[in-house]
């Protein structure tokens, strides 16, 4: 482009991508959205319309309008879409979690790496500014022996929530849904995982325990099928006292903002001006640490991430 910006296409006609990756994009002053993939020719003229894009049904089409793909795909679905967008040399924006098979994960990683391609996937709470400075924050204080993130959803039962028709959360649950954003945060301020013991309870409830390879130990309950709401928790705790995650004021505002800062974030680093960032071999290795505890919950051991 003449201005010297990236030109960003969507695959994804669903509900996330409507209401989050879409509008954000829209609104994006980094890149130039300029396209959308779908499969139905109805939903992704609509969505196309809507922001006075050009709509695709062909893969091929659409890779060859655009820098930047973004996806809002299903995890069994995105490594596919990932791994030939990649093949184009393509940068990505993927979605969390980016694959639920680690060797589809892994794939996605070195494709990127082998390409010199830049890739960015979208949890979200790392890119909202307040969540940021609070990870930055306790980064910097350290010291922390553990911590611990609690997050429920009515998601599996409500009819009236806004996800609750989606295939893939009813199939993969609170584990793949909420775990991989718990794992990705909790990772940022303790490091990577070494050790994962992990059990199911009743309907969706999972309950991980987190080895770091600092010595931290941290814990993770989840669950998707709550009818009563229930409110959780996001803290680390030790020398410096307790540090508590204020939750959300606006998740779908903070969502859209969010991904308008990802966006920026991956437009700058394609561009030679980036820095650190979530990207595909972060999300391998939270795909890893899910596996292990899904692993883990048959064994009743306790499991290496790899």
């Amino acid at each position: 482009m003449k201005d010297g910006k990236l030109r960003f296409g969507l695959i994804g006609t669903g509900i996330w991508a409507r209401d989050i990756h879409s509008v954000a994009a829209a609104g994006s002053d980094a890149v130039h959205f300029t396209s959308v993939l779908g499969r139905d020719r109805v939903a992704v003229a609509r969505l196309a319309e809507t922001h006075g894009v050009a709509a695709y049904t062909e893969l091929g089409e659409f890779l060859g309008s655009v820098d930047i793909v973004g996806m809002a795909l299903p995890p069994a679905i995105q490594p596919g879409f990932a791994l030939a967008a990649a093949a184009a040399g393509k940068h990505l924006l993927l979605e969390k979690p980016i694959a639920i098979s680690l060797d589809d994960a892994t794939r996605i990683a070195t494709e990127c790496d082998k390409r010199g391609l830049t890739s960015i996937v979208f949890f979200t709470q790392l890119f909202i500014p307040r969540v940021q400075a609070w990870i930055d924050d306790a980064v910097q204080v350290g010291g922390w022996i553990g911590g611990r993130v609690d997050g429920f959803s009515s998601v599996l039962v409500d009819p009236k929530n806004p996800y609750y028709r989606t295939d893939w959360r009813k199939q993969a649950g609170a584990l793949w849904d909420i775990g991989p954003h718990a794992v990705a945060l909790l990772v940022r301020v303790l490091g990577q995982v070494k050790l994962v013991a992990a059990s199911s309870g009743p309907g969706d409830f999972s309950a991980l325990t987190l080895t770091h390879q600092s010595g931290a130990v941290a814990s993770i309950h989840i669950a998707m099928d709550l009818i009563a709401p229930v409110a959780g928790e996001t803290a680390v705790f030790g020398s410096a006292g307790k540090r508590v995650l204020p939750p959300s004021p606006d998740w779908a505002t903070e969502s859209r903002d969010a991904y308008r800062n990802a966006l920026a974030t991956l437009a700058a680093a394609a561009s030679g001006h980036g820095g650190s960032h979530p990207d595909a071999r972060f999300a391998a290795h939270v795909t890893a640490v899910l596996a292990a505890a899904e692993r883990s919950m048959v064994s009743g051991q306790r499991v290496v991430p790899s």
